[in-house]
């Protein structure tokens, strides 16, 4: 054996000259799951501070529209004088406030629904539990009349794939592919999609940027999650290689 081989194999050995005992090992996962926990309550109360900027932003325009000082406001053709003839633009301008109410509390309802689970998951809100016949479902915090819609979301399959002709082709339930707390973070983000979308296709660039913020806050709600969902996968993955310290 050459000098250069012997020393590669040296180095190579030297890494287990330290073999931990079994003690050990649960020490450095628990500090591992420790370290997790508080991080993944930092970006979840960062994310309940997101929502509550963005509520807070689309509560600014309404004092100016009950004043009839925004600039789409449709309110002032009411509240101006009999002898105030109102013109044509008047006439054809769309009821701005009440669709602005009611896309903003649709979102807000979204963003109220998205902010209970992160705080549930971060620890800052107890669930409930359900009184008997009801059964908990794996779910999180979503309300009871949206779990049958979870429940039933699926996957269908790619057109390259031939369908049996004696079966029924159904997809696989998406609750099964993903963990089902992301399944309804999810089911929420997409619910953000028709108010930016609409804005948008209608030709109102600005507003339709406006509606985008939910959209944008769902998202990096969604991929926080996810990450987490990871390392908690790989942390439970690290505990099963734990070896014997024994047979070591």
């Amino acid at each position: 054996m050459t000098s250069r081989q012997r020393g590669a194999n040296e180095e190579l050995l030297s890494k287990y000259d330290d073999i931990m005992d079994e003690q050990e090992q649960e020490n450095v996962i628990q500090q591992i799951r420790h370290d997790n926990d508080k991080a993944n309550f930092v970006y979840r109360a960062g994310m309940l501070v997101v929502y509550t900027l963005v509520v807070f932003l689309y509560l600014t325009p309404i004092p100016s529209y009950l004043l009839g000082n925004h600039s789409k406001s449709h309110v002032t053709l009411y509240l101006q004088h009999h002898s105030i003839i109102g013109t044509e633009d008047d006439l054809t301008y769309l009821p701005a406030f009440p669709i602005y109410m009611f896309i903003f509390g649709f979102l807000t309802y979204i963003m109220f629904l998205a902010g209970r689970e992160c705080a549930s998951r971060a620890g800052l809100v107890k669930m409930k539990g359900v009184a008997f016949p009801a059964q908990p479902h794996p779910f999180g915090t979503a309300p009871g009349w949206l779990v049958p819609v979870l429940r039933d979301l699926r996957l269908q399959p790619t057109k390259n794939v031939k369908a049996d002709p004696t079966q029924q082709s159904e997809g696989q339930h998406l609750a099964k592919v993903l963990p089902p707390q992301i399944v309804y973070l999810g089911f929420l983000w997409v619910c953000t999609w028709p108010a930016p979308l609409l804005t948008f296709g209608a030709g109102a660039f600005l507003d339709a940027a406006w509606w985008t913020f939910p959209f944008g806050a769902l998202g990096i709600h969604l991929l926080i999650e996810w990450w987490i969902h990871k390392a908690e996968r790989e942390t439970i993955g690290l505990s099963n290689l734990k070896y014997n310290y024994k047979g070591a």
